[in-house]
């Protein structure tokens, strides 16, 4: 699973920052409503709207900044943007207002989300095109790894509770970041690709066929707001399940994760591949539901059981999505616009943690759990949709040679 440390080179540097990221992540954010609250003394409203503000910050910036890499290279854009980051996690403690405050992490969302799709690039200069998208599985198994043992650090600075600990917490992210721009450091430098003669500016957004994959996916990626925001208010309201299994089901979900991404990334070697994985995830996570739709009419045995299955079938459903995205995303860039082309990809973030909450509202609000069907049939149908919408993407870019090649296997799935 962590083959990429037994390597060495570009690969493993970036296996390196992957893992370093997440620690300092997973350190800050399991404490970093607290620190807000109990530290810089703003409302739980207050706190509220400035993460709202900051994820708006971040849907504008993703696609806007992704280009930069094209233009000046990945590796460049990387640095410069992770230390403005750390630079903004190391200022936290001076914040003493709620507009400073909203102006910080709007700024941290701005260099965040705009150094995802440099990352991308990163992986799309280093990593073998036949091996990307199961060295993007393998970060994620590291990814995960780091949130984890950075959120249990965090617990010993809760139980510490004073003003010096909390701090800890925005100076260990903010120094985790710059040990990721050393590692990017010993990245190779490689030059941006010249444009295609006469290729409009923002390109990326005025790529329907591309968008389209793009509005799919994130309905297909709403597995991560369900999982964070959902189901543990749906388990809490409308279930009779104890309080601690909720704890168990997000280990059960972290595990499977963790042990399971390189595998599941390995089905997705080409763009064909991806969007078939992605209509699988699609069907998954609409089974997901159907186990959850009917918790709320049992108890007992069965309704851990039932729990347990969606649970499950949501982790598979997670891993199918992670890994048709990487491939949709690399495979339907045209070569000279990854950082732009990833960029607009990584619209999916915001959106899904937008509408996933939102749609979220309509299973709540039906105590039976009728509420998840709508739901399910929002899925289903992007599930279907995600192959054709791949199809007409890849049209675009196919050569006279490919043409045929896409045309033949797009009547074979119509």
């Amino acid at each position: 699973m962590f083959e990429p440390f037994h390597v060495t080179g570009p690969i493993r540097d970036l296996a390196v920052m992957a893992l370093v990221s997440a620690l300092g992540t997973g350190f800050f954010m399991a404490g970093s409503a607290l620190f807000f609250v109990e530290v810089v003394g703003l409302t739980p409203v207050e706190t509220s709207i400035g993460m709202s503000a900051a994820g708006f910050t971040g849907f504008v910036a993703a696609p806007l900044l992704g280009q930069f890499s094209d233009r000046f290279g990945a590796r460049r854009v990387y640095k410069v943007l992770t230390l403005v980051q750390a630079a903004l996690f190391l200022a936290y403690p001076w914040v003493s207002s709620f507009p400073l405050f909203v102006a910080v992490v709007c700024a941290v969302a701005a260099a965040e989300f705009g150094a995802v799709p440099a990352w991308a690039s990163l992986v799309a200069e280093c990593v073998p095109a036949d091996i990307r998208v199961e060295t993007r599985g393998k970060y994620r198994a590291l990814v995960n790894l780091g949130l984890t043992v950075g959120a249990l650090a965090t617990s010993v600075v809760i139980a510490v509770g004073t003003a010096g600990a909390y701090y800890s917490l925005v100076v260990g992210n903010g120094l985790s970041l710059v040990l990721c721009v050393l590692a990017a450091g010993r990245l190779p430098d490689v030059r941006p690709k010249p444009h295609s003669p006469g290729a409009p500016q923002f390109a990326a957004l005025r790529d329907g066929p591309y968008l389209s994959v793009v509005a799919v996916s994130a309905v297909l990626s709403m597995h991560g707001a369900v999982l964070a925001v959902v189901l543990p208010l749906w388990i809490v309201g409308n279930t009779s399940a104890p309080s601690w299994f909720l704890p168990l089901l997000m280990t059960v979900n972290t595990v499977l994760a963790i042990a399971f991404q390189v595998r599941v990334s390995s089905l997705a070697p080409t763009w064909r591949h991806a969007a078939r994985l992605a209509r699988w995830s699609g069907l998954f996570l609409t089974g997901s539901f159907a186990a959850f739709a009917l918790t709320g009419r049992i108890g007992g045995l069965p309704l851990a059981a039932l729990l347990l299955l969606g649970v499950v079938l949501l982790t598979a459903a997670e891993l199918g999505q992670s890994a048709s995205a990487w491939g949709l995303a690399y495979d339907l860039a045209p070569p000279d616009r990854q950082g732009e082309y990833q960029g607009a990809f990584a619209l999916t973030m915001p959106v899904q943690s937008t509408l996933g909450p939102v749609l979220g509202a309509l299973v709540l609000a039906d105590r039976g759990g009728l509420g998840w069907l709508p739901l399910g049939a929002l899925v289903l149908v992007a599930s279907w949709l995600v192959v054709p919408f791949a199809y007409r993407s890849a049209a675009r870019l196919a050569t006279p040679a490919e043409s045929p090649l896409v045309a033949s296997e797009k009547r074979s799935v119509s």
